[in-house]
């Protein structure tokens, strides 16, 4: 098993996607039976990115093909994301590289 990065780009008016997704998180959060290790929404010229880093493609495909995941997105009329999946070489600084803050 091995992690991945999840890059969701999703066109559009960047301020409007910004809106849609924080009135959508917490209900993909409250249905989601499973969490990635990183999560971040960032704002881009073209939209929004939405990344994430799981422990697995299965793991993240089990997710992303949740109908109620479906279902939420278009409740929030999201506009249909691209994505693009990653191998993960390396999560994280070494421990040697500690402390985080100096």
């Amino acid at each position: 098993m091995s992690n991945v990065m999840a890059v969701f780009d999703f066109k559009g008016d960047t301020r409007d996607l910004e809106t849609r997704y924080d009135a959508l998180i917490n209900e993909v959060v409250a249905m989601s039976p499973a969490r990635p290790i990183i999560h971040l929404a960032v704002p881009r010229e073209y939209g929004l990115m939405v990344v994430d880093v799981w422990t697995s493609e299965e793991a993240l495909f089990t997710f992303t093909n949740n109908p109620r995941f479906q279902e939420i997105l278009r409740e929030h009329e999201m506009p249909e994301g691209r994505l693009r999946v990653f191998p993960v070489h390396r999560l994280g600084w070494p421990v040697s590289a500690q402390p985080m803050y100096r």
